[in-house]
């Protein structure tokens, strides 16, 4: 059977070891492994155990790797599956870790949808079509979007937005021809997502109270 030869730490990866073999294979494995399989120099483990021992190591290491993503940002269930798939050793275990951390409510598509709405309306005023392309761009299923959507923007007043952005961007270009100011603003709103019966309502509303 073959036999542990060393056992080392891996650097930067604390609580991390390689385990080598005798026969040529090596694998880290953690604190928590070696506790449970008693692993230590000179050892003798058969191929079950070494199967056994490996699976369970590359699914706590992909563990770890999303835990640690996390710890940084929230981010949709689509971006972690990127994210762990570029992992290849241990790729084959992304459905169990997904499952486990939407278990356990690490990953949550609507609640990351709900706090990415609150954060662009920080940011000021936006039609729900742009809202909805950020919510895209990041991986949040349509279903999903369109639900947190609905539940924080059912009463949103586009037309109002509109009008108060058109506004905003009017004081910078006052001084411009009045076709020019137009156009100016029309692209200003169009970049926000705003379709264009919107943004003739809130050209046509501003420019009458400018004569």
């Amino acid at each position: 059977m073959p036999t542990i030869t060393s056992l080392e730490t891996i650097k930067r990866q604390k609580a991390w070891y390689e385990l080598r073999l005798d026969n040529g294979v090596t694998f880290a494995v953690n604190d928590e492994l070696i506790l449970k399989y008693l692993i230590k120099k000179g050892k003798t483990l058969n191929d079950d155990k070494i199967s056994k021992i490996r699976k369970q190591a590359e699914y706590l290491f992909l563990k770890k790797k999303a835990l640690d993503i996390l710890a940084r940002k929230r981010i949709t269930e689509k971006e972690m599956r990127k994210k762990l798939q570029a992992v290849k050793s241990c790729a084959h275990h992304t459905d169990k870790v997904i499952s486990d951390l939407k278990e356990h409510c690490y990953i949550d598509d609507y609640s990351f949808a709900v706090n990415l709405i609150h954060s662009i309306q920080a940011g000021g005023l936006q039609s729900i079509r742009y809202i909805g392309q950020k919510l895209f761009l990041k991986g949040v299923p349509t279903k999903t979007a369109q639900k947190a959507i609905d539940d924080e923007l059912g009463d949103y007043d586009e037309h109002e937005a509109a009008r108060k952005l058109a506004l905003k961007k009017y004081k910078t270009v006052a001084n411009l021809p009045k076709l020019r100011a137009k156009k100016r603003i029309a692209d200003y709103l169009r970049t926000r997502g705003f379709n264009w019966d919107v943004v003739n309502e809130a050209l046509n509303e501003l420019f009458a109270n400018m004569n």
